[in-house]
C-alpha cells in the first residue's frame, strides 16, 4: 500500500457507496433514507431519539439516497445541484466524481422515493440550467462482493 490523499480517499469511499455523515446526510436525514436501519438497535428498551425514529419509520418514505451514473462526457453535477421531478425539486446531489476505475461519473443524491428504482432515469440540473439524465444504480458502484477488500 502507498500513501494517498484525502481526495483519493473520498473517491474510493464513493465507489464503495460509503456515506459520509454531514456530506451525504443533513439534519433531517433518518436511517431508513440511507439504508442504515441496521444501525438502530431494536434490542434496547430506550435510547435518545427512539420516539422520533419510530415515528419516521411508520410514515411513508418521501426521499431516498440513491447512487447514480452518467457517461464520462456528461457535465459533472456538483454538490447541491438539484434532482428534479417534473417542474418540482425532489432532491439534491450530495457527492459526485469521475472515476477512472469505472470510466464514468458516479454520485449519490437524494431523490423522491418513487425515483429510487435502479435503472430509472433522474433529471439533474447542472451548471447554466442544463439538465442531464442520470441512471439510478444499486450501491456500491465498485466491488459489490467485497472481493478486493478481502485480499
Amino acid at each position: 500500500m502507498r500513501p494517498f490523499g484525502v481526495e483519493t480517499q473520498r473517491l474510493l469511499r464513493l465507489e464503495k457507496g460509503h456515506v459520509i455523515i454531514s456530506q451525504d446526510t443533513d439534519g433531517m436525514t433518518h436511517p431508513g433514507e440511507i439504508d442504515m436501519g441496521w444501525a438502530v438497535s431494536r434490542t434496547k428498551p430506550f435510547f435518545v431519539g427512539r420516539r422520533s425514529v419510530d415515528i419516521l419509520e411508520a410514515l411513508p418514505q418521501k426521499r431516498k439516497l440513491v447512487g447514480f451514473t452518467l457517461p464520462k462526457a456528461s457535465p459533472l453535477p456538483l454538490e447541491g445541484h438539484l434532482v428534479l421531478k417534473g417542474a418540482d425539486i425532489s432532491g439534491n446531489v450530495t457527492s459526485c466524481e469521475y472515476t477512472q476505475t469505472l470510466g464514468m461519473i458516479i454520485g449519490m443524491a437524494y431523490a423522491a422515493f418513487d425515483q429510487s428504482t435502479p435503472g430509472q432515469q433522474i433529471p439533474i440540473r447542472v451548471e447554466d440550467g442544463v439538465v442531464v439524465q442520470a441512471t439510478v444504480v444499486k450501491l456500491p458502484f465498485f466491488d459489490p462482493e467485497n472481493q478486493r477488500q478481502e485480499l
